[in-house]
Order: C-alpha cells, then structure tokens, then sequence
C-alpha cells in the first residue's frame, strides 16, 4: 500500500517522533511511506530520505498557509497515495482535504492536541468536529484514555471513529554510561544533573524549570531541544545568576533521545498540557526518576497495572514544590528496583504494538 504521512511543520518534536515510528513500522510490513511537511522549521529531516516538504520555510500570514495547503494538496494528488495519515491541528485539517482530492482510499487522523477554542486551532478544531461527525475521515486517533475523554461531549457520530493507540517507544538495545553521554554532549562530569527533552515553548514551561533550580545547591539543569522560548531560558537563568548551571544542548535527533537521557541523574517535566506526556514516558523507560507537573494523562500513562506511579508529581506554578521534589529525587537517586517498572512501561508502549495497530487500520 502507498501510504503518505501528513505532518505540519518538520523539527524534532513528539508528534514528529511517532510518525516516524509509525513510517518505519509500517515500511518493515510491505507498505511504501512518504512523510511529507508543509513546512521545514529546523533542519532535522533534512537528511531523511523518506521527507518531503511543500515549503522550505515557515509560511508568513494567511496567505502563506494557504499556499502552504495549496502545495500540498497538488503533491497528494501527484502521489495518489491508497492511504493518507495526519497529524496535528492543521496537518489533520489538510491531510484529510487533500487525501480525499487525491481519492485515498483509506484516511486516518490523529488527535495529538485536545479540543481548542478560539484563534487559527480553535477553527482547526471546529473543522476537525465537522470532518470526524460526517465521515470525512474514517479513523480517529487517541493516545490515551485522557485524551479520549476530551471528546466525550462530541456527536456519537465523531466518537464512533475514534481508536485508541498508545504512543510507542523505541528503546535502543544500547546505552552510553552516564560518563560517556556528559562527555558526548558537553555536559559537567561529576555535579548533579537534571535533565528535561521537549520543544522550548510556553506550554512546555522549561523558564519553570530554571525558577525551580534556584532552590537546588550544586544542580545542574540540562534542556534537549529548541524553539521560541530559547532566549527566554537564557535570560531567566542570568537572572537567577544560574548561567553557568543551565546547558541548552540544542535539538536532538530521536534516535539520540536515550543517550541524552543517560546523562541524568533525575528527569523534570513541567508541562502544562499533554495529550500524552512521550518525553516522560521515554525518561521512565530509561530508568530516571521524573519530578513532573500533576497532570492527569501523567499519572495515567506512568502508572502500572498494579497502581505503581513512577514520578513524583507538583503543582504547576510552584517552584518551591518542584525544588524540594527535585531535592528529594537526587538524594534518594533510583533506591528500590525499578526494573519490573521500567520493563512494564517498554511493553505496554512497544513500537511493535503501535504498528500493529496502525496497520490493522490500513486493513
């Protein structure tokens, strides 16, 4: 089957991260996956022989989204492919549009973002409620029982496409030592490290994580990623007079994601709004004790079947919480066995099972 992915803008980030799960998976099945972006942000997929873009660079105003949508809606009808799966707010929106123009057979969205009300997602999401209620698509997808139950007020008719399919985490077979990932990415070999992945945008909140380094003597807060909040990271952290103990090692290619991780000696999440939480649940996987923001989908998706919580969790908004909990995390290091933890999260959000999900829905 001739698939394309949909993806709204090219950088490294989690939905972008599951999409490229997803193209190899389904590639190892038989299947020929193209992922095309209707813009290159960063150059992360550059090199990937399996991307496309429609514009090199991100588009200014509405004309230059809806040039940005034109492009690719004549690269779908070019491709034709027999299935089409999208991704994001806008990527879902157009995906849908274009794939049917171009008579795919099969379409799939996901829902890697709730509901929004108001400004240019808040119309996206109006548009998607539409599609999902008639049929434009023929399946919905959400990667958690939170998530899901972000659409319990929609039409029965929109609820009815809706499948859930957990992220899936690709776990490398091999893992630098702590010593050889600080030297790897330039990072203090023997003080304290918390570590922390994601794009470095408002709702990711990484400026919290600054505040709350303040309260932890001798730490040392390294951040894998880029993005819009970049510069005002830097300038919290000179303001704290915490220059020298905050490293932005810049953006992460996913398959060095765990390698950054072995760096740390304890992983902070302070999110203000997941659909999933991938960075933590990757963190998790790596064995890291996590102090995160107390979100709901985080207790979910980091509990076991026994009802083992594998973080520690603050208030949003509370420094000091997040510094004493940071205190706590580094002290008491990874005291007690958490292998059973570690080996029940890699096989409930195993890549395997992903594709296997995602290919049943191609039928």
């Amino acid at each position: 089957m001739k698939i394309v992915q949909v993806q709204t803008q090219a950088e490294a980030a989690g939905a972008q991260r599951i999409s490229d799960l997803v193209g190899a998976g389904l590639r190892t099945r038989g299947h020929d996956v193209r992922t095309v972006f209707m813009y290159r942000k960063t150059a992360a997929y550059d090199a990937d022989p399996h991307a496309d873009f429609i514009l090199r660079e991100p588009p200014e105003g509405l004309r230059g989204e809806l040039g940005a949508a034109r492009g690719l809606f004549r690269y779908l009808r070019t491709e034709r492919p027999d299935a089409v799966i999208s991704y994001q707010h806008f990527g879902t929106v157009f995906g849908t549009i274009g794939g049917r123009l171009a008579g795919a057979k099969v379409l799939i969205a996901n829902q890697s973002g709730v509901p929004l009300k108001g400004g240019a997602r808040g119309v996206a999401t109006l548009i998607d409620r539409w599609m999902g209620t008639f049929g434009a698509y023929q399946h919905n997808v959400v990667n958690s029982a939170w998530t899901e139950a972000q659409f319990s007020t929609y039409p029965a008719a929109y609820r009815a496409r809706i499948r859930r399919i957990d992220h899936g985490v690709f776990v490398p077979d091999r893992a630098l030592s702590k010593t050889q990932a600080r030297a790897a990415f330039g990072l203090p070999p023997e003080a304290p490290l918390i570590v922390s992945t994601g794009r470095l945008n408002a709702l990711k909140d990484h400026v919290a994580l600054v505040d709350a380094l303040r309260g932890v003597a001798g730490a040392h807060l390294a951040i894998a990623g880029d993005g819009p909040k970049r510069q005002a990271i830097l300038d919290r952290a000179a303001a704290l007079q915490l220059a020298g103990r905050v490293h932005l090692v810049g953006e992460v290619a996913p398959e060095r994601i765990f390698a950054f991780l072995a760096a740390g000696d304890v992983f902070a999440f302070a999110s203000r709004q997941e659909t999933f939480g991938l960075a933590a649940v990757e963190a998790a996987i790596a064995g890291l004790p996590i102090v995160a923001t107390d979100l709901e989908v985080l207790r979910e998706v980091l509990s076991t079947g026994d009802g083992t919580v594998g973080a520690r969790f603050v208030p949003p908004n509370d420094a000091d919480a997040f510094s004493a909990s940071l205190r706590t995390a580094l002290a008491e290091g990874n005291a007690g066995n958490r292998a059973g933890f570690q080996a029940e999260l890699a096989e409930r959000y195993s890549v395997e099972r992903m594709c296997d999900a995602y290919a049943a829905l191609l039928g």
